[in-house]
C-alpha cells in the first residue's frame, strides 16, 4: 500500500515538474492545434457584485441618476419580496410583502417589520438594537450597489437579490 502511495506522489510530482507558464492547447480530434484549452469551470463563474451573483441582482425598472435619492415607489420595486446583503457584512433581511422582515446575521435570525414612507425604509427588530427603529433613505451608488442612509444612524452599503435566496 505504502509502494502505491509513493509511486502515486511521484508521479504527481514529476508531472507538476513539467508544468509551464504556457497556456494549455487542444490537440483532441475536431479542435485546431494551438487553440486554447477552455476551462468550463471558469468559464461558467458568474459575475459577484457585494458577494451576490450579478444573475441574481435587482435594479430599478427606471433610470435613477447615481447618487440620487430613490422615492418611494423604486423603494417597493426593488425591496418588497426581495433581499438586502450588506456588502461589507453577513447581514441579509428579506422584505416579505405585508411590511415583514426577516434578517440574517452571520448565524443568528430575527423577525421584524418594516414600512415604507415618504422616500424612507424604517426597519424594525425586536432584540437588535434594542427593538429602535432605524429609518434610511436609500441612494444609487452604481454598479447594482445602494447606500442606506441611516438617519441618526450608521449608513452601509447593500445589493438587492430576487427573492428569499436564504430562505428566511
Amino acid at each position: 500500500m505504502k509502494k502505491l502511495l509513493i509511486a502515486g506522489l511521484s508521479a504527481l510530482f514529476l508531472a507538476a515538474c513539467d508544468a509551464t507558464d504556457e497556456p494549455a492547447t487542444n490537440t483532441g480530434a475536431g479542435v485546431p492545434v494551438g487553440a486554447p484549452i477552455m476551462n468550463t469551470a471558469a468559464a461558467q463563474t458568474t459575475a459577484k457584485v457585494g458577494g451576490v451573483p450579478a444573475n441574481m441582482l435587482v435594479t430599478s425598472s427606471r433610470v435613477v441618476a447615481q447618487g440620487s435619492t430613490l422615492g418611494e415607489a423604486d423603494l417597493q420595486q426593488l425591496l418588497i419580496g426581495n433581499t438586502i446583503k450588506q456588502v461589507d457584512d453577513q447581514y441579509w433581511a428579506y422584505f416579505a410583502p405585508g411590511g415583514q422582515l426577516k434578517g440574517l446575521l452571520v448565524n443568528l435570525t430575527e423577525n421584524g417589520t418594516y414600512t415604507l414612507s415618504g422616500g424612507q425604509v424604517c426597519k424594525s427588530w425586536p432584540t437588535w438594537a434594542t427593538g429602535m427603529r432605524l429609518c434610511y433613505r436609500v441612494l444609487n451608488l452604481g454598479n447594482s450597489r445602494y447606500r442606506l442612509s441611516g438617519l441618526g444612524v450608521d449608513s452601509f452599503d447593500v445589493v438587492i437579490s430576487r427573492g428569499n435566496p436564504q430562505n428566511l
